[in-house]
């Protein structure tokens, strides 16, 4: 069932119960450890509890919904970012509440940021610096797992590692199962599983569970405040990172969403990205002034799709207001709150090894530069030498010290450097730019005879890619006569003239041509899948500068940006 279609509510209710039920105990387990850290006490853990429900709840609602740029338009759970649980906790044990909420609203805006420029950042926000991130997050947060353990330990040294142990058999045997529904209740079966095995020990306290009302707000708050103190700026780094990473994350999610949401083959609605990050955006400015953690997008929301087969946004409404619902109802928040602190040792060492790998595959299958590859593998090695204290730092300003013992400060500022440095000494990108016509034909082939001979490649190469432009130029033609037709004649207003902008680069032997320009109609991606899967001459006629395009070119891609159409054209060199 598609992201328009509407199931029956019986059906609607019971997908969006079964995925809040699993969801729950394990979105909570971020701010009950940070909570729990703090040492503020249980008004504190209580109304943690309370914000990151509601919060979860209001921005699935927004990304199911699509109010104006906010929300993806599709079934887009919200959870609580587990790999942010050791900067949370530094800010609230050495800032205070007024840190954390500080600290969040400023990630938030980074993400913000990243949607409204995601086209021109797309160099900057890529996969090689966001994968190689998310592997120094893991190592980030396996330092807090083991804490978690030490103390759980230290307390009961049998029960806590037993406790933690079944945890972790559980998690890893069914999350190590084919069967994808096993996979998806296998974090919630470990967490009951864990909890039995730390009541038998007498380590499952459920004094807040009994004393807690069926319904009722949490009795004190942290309040609204600001700190801009040493705490601040030392963790200031690292939530920019945070956000870029939420950013990084929430893109891959939305993509996965997108693909279980339709029947058939789609390019990627990179406006609906926009849209999701700039829903997850407004998520963390809602999660910073209410004092809570940060968050990001559920990576189980579409695999939970996928499996049972209907990805209406509907579903999304029910999530979304069962959240909410949870927060009102403290005996069921309760609950899910008191998971001693082993159990959560247990699940996290999932999180921690899953972080590992995500970030490495995100690496490896996005980026074929092998110089890229190495670059973050050197830069994962350097963050976790400054993690752990390897390199002997002189002793600076408390800022600077807190910046180099944070792995993700290190690896990250190397991360990016490296490709900046790669981006520099590779072969100068060529511009062209003018109005967007067929009329602009002949300087743009005067451009592409000057990027041919900054390369030292052959004529046919050239004639290949003038092909290719001209072809190029020819498909968005009817883009831009899609729009005139669809809008009312407005004779007291000149028309606005559209600018195209080509960006040529190369790697190796292939080059790469870049056409940007004002928002079009259909995406070509989507055109050329029509033409692969229809052998109607009727289509064939009627898109002939997109059939010649689709034979002249190794790969045509269309990123569709609000107000921006981005079509980049790889070119292999003909045969001889």
């Amino acid at each position: 069932m598609e992201v328009d279609e509407n199931p029956p509510i019986l059906t609607t209710a019971g997908l969006g119960l079964q995925f809040s039920l699993l969801a729950s105990a394990t979105l909570l387990v971020t701010p009950v450890i940070v909570a729990q850290a703090s040492g503020l006490g249980d008004w504190y853990i209580n109304w943690m509890v309370f914000a990151s429900l509601v919060v979860v709840g209001i921005s699935t609602l927004i990304q199911a919904r699509r109010i104006g740029p906010l929300g993806g338009g599709v079934v887009l759970p919200m959870f609580t970012a587990a790999f942010a649980i050791p900067f949370c906790i530094t800010a609230v044990v050495d800032g205070g509440p007024a840190t954390l909420t500080t600290l969040v609203i400023i990630s938030a805006v980074i993400q913000l940021a990243v949607s409204k420029w995601l086209f021109l950042l797309r160099r900057i926000v890529t996969p090689i610096v966001g994968g190689t991130v998310m592997m120094i997050l893991s190592i980030t947060l396996a330092s807090v797992v083991f804490k978690l353990l030490d103390d759980a330990t230290a307390a009961e040294p049998v029960g806590g590692s037993l406790t933690a142990f079944v945890t972790l058999v559980i998690v890893a045997a069914l999350a190590l199962r084919r069967s994808p529904v096993l996979r998806l209740w296998g974090p919630l079966i470990g967490i009951v599983g864990g909890c039995i095995t730390a009541a038998i020990f007498g380590i499952y306290d459920v004094n807040r569970i009994v004393e807690a009302p069926w319904i009722g707000l949490p009795s004190e708050w942290p309040g609204i405040g600001f700190e801009f103190g040493v705490a601040f700026w030392t963790l200031l780094p690292s939530y920019l990172f945070l956000g870029v990473i939420i950013a990084i994350q929430t893109n891959g999610a939305t993509i996965a969403a997108q693909n279980v949401s339709y029947r058939g083959d789609r390019a990627v609605d990179f406006r609906g990205i926009q849209g999701a990050l700039s829903g997850t955006g407004v998520s963390n400015l809602l999660a910073g002034f209410l004092g809570t953690v940060p968050n990001g997008i559920n990576p189980a929301g579409s695999a939970f799709m996928q499996t049972v087969g209907v990805a209406s946004r509907h579903i999304g409404y029910a999530i979304g207001l069962i959240f909410i619902f949870l927060a009102f109802v403290p005996k069921a928040s309760g609950l899910l709150s008191t998971i001693p602190g082993p159990v959560m040792t247990g699940y996290l060492v999932l999180i921690t090894g899953t972080l590992f790998v995500d970030g490495s595959r995100t690496v490896i299958q996005s980026e074929p530069n092998r110089e890229k590859v190495i670059v973050s593998g050197m830069c994962f090695w350097i963050g976790a030498a400054f993690q752990f204290g390897l390199f002997n730092v002189p002793d600076l300003n408390p800022v600077l010290n807190g910046l180099f013992k944070s792995g993700i400060t290190t690896g990250g500022f190397a991360a990016v450097a490296m490709i900046l440095y790669l981006e520099l000494t590779n072969p100068r990108r060529m511009r062209f730019r003018s109005k967007l016509d067929i009329d602009s034909l002949p300087e743009l082939n005067e451009f592409i005879a000057k990027f041919v001979n900054s390369r030292r490649w052959s004529d046919a190469m050239r004639d290949k890619l003038m092909a290719v432009a001209e072809e190029t130029l020819l498909t968005l033609s009817p883009l831009d006569l899609e729009m005139t037709l669809d809008e009312p004649d407005e004779p007291d207003e000149p028309e606005e003239e559209r600018t195209l902008v080509v960006i040529a680069s190369s790697e190796g032997d292939v080059a790469e041509l870049e056409f940007i320009g004002g928002e079009g109609g259909q995406n070509i991606e989507d055109r050329v899948r029509q033409l692969q899967d229809f052998e109607d001459e009727s289509i064939i006629e009627n898109e002939l500068s997109l059939q010649l395009l689709q034979n002249y070119a190794s790969s045509v891609r269309h990123q569709q940006f609000r107000g921006t159409d981005i079509i980049t054209v790889n070119v292999e060199q003909p045969g001889d």
